[in-house]
């Protein structure tokens, strides 16, 4: 299917024309749904508060992180969908709130109906689709690197992600505990806590009031 797409439409074209930020703002515009703004206090399941399995997630502020099967596998903080695979027949996830989240809470069948009597909605899911497939093959190949490599790279994703520059450094939010690295990047506390002295002791990183520093990034 991807072959057969992409000779058609390149990708990016796709996306620049029809991406998440056009799709919420046409789903806001239409007046046609309804939507629920929910505040998710910190540390907390989505799943204690909504119905994931009949109500899509909009992310409008905070850090929120997905599981899958009881397995952190993503952080987000920036605007956009949580849980659009629900429309695509992936399995059911939960979502935590790393810090207080603001989301606006659609339901389900009405952006289904939405999103497939336009035409851009088969691509906006092909798109979503593929991002997310791209995301878990990058995920396991973080995986199978030494444990170091592999909490630095997580690191620099979450600096990325969610992080504050500071002149050259940049600031992990504090909800990024020790035992919350240590989970996303499938090792101990311990080893975290190990490879941190290390990291510290190398300039790559620095602590301060239980914040973690990435220097020179």
């Amino acid at each position: 299917m991807y072959e057969e797409l992409n000779q058609l439409y390149d990708i990016s074209v796709i996306q620049n024309k029809f991406n998440q930020e056009k799709f919420y703002k046409e789903l806001i515009s239409s007046g046609e749904l309804e939507t629920t703004t929910i505040t998710i206090k910190k540390d907390t399941f989505f799943s204690q508060r909504l119905d994931l399995g009949e109500q899509i997630c909009f992310l409008q502020d905070g850090i929120a992180c997905s599981y899958f099967q009881n397995v952190p596998t993503r952080l987000v903080s920036k605007s956009q969908f949580l849980n659009v695979e629900l429309i695509i027949g992936m399995e059911e996830m939960d979502i935590e709130a790393f810090t207080t989240c603001t989301l606006l809470v659609f339901n389900r069948e009405e952006i289904m109906e939405h999103l497939f009597s336009m035409q851009e909605g088969v691509f906006f899911l092909f798109c979503y689709e593929k991002e997310k497939k791209n995301f878990l093959f990058n995920r396991v190949n973080m995986l199978h690197q030494k444990g170091y490599s592999r909490l630095l790279q997580l690191m620099e994703e979450l600096a990325e992600e969610c992080g504050t520059e500071f002149g050259n450094d940049c600031i992990l939010p504090k909800c990024l505990t020790i035992k919350r690295l240590a989970a996303l990047s499938s090792l101990s506390t311990h080893t975290v806590s190990l490879f941190h002295e290390k990291m510290i002791h190398e300039k790559i990183i620095q602590k301060e009031g239980g914040r973690i520093i990435l220097l020179n990034k």
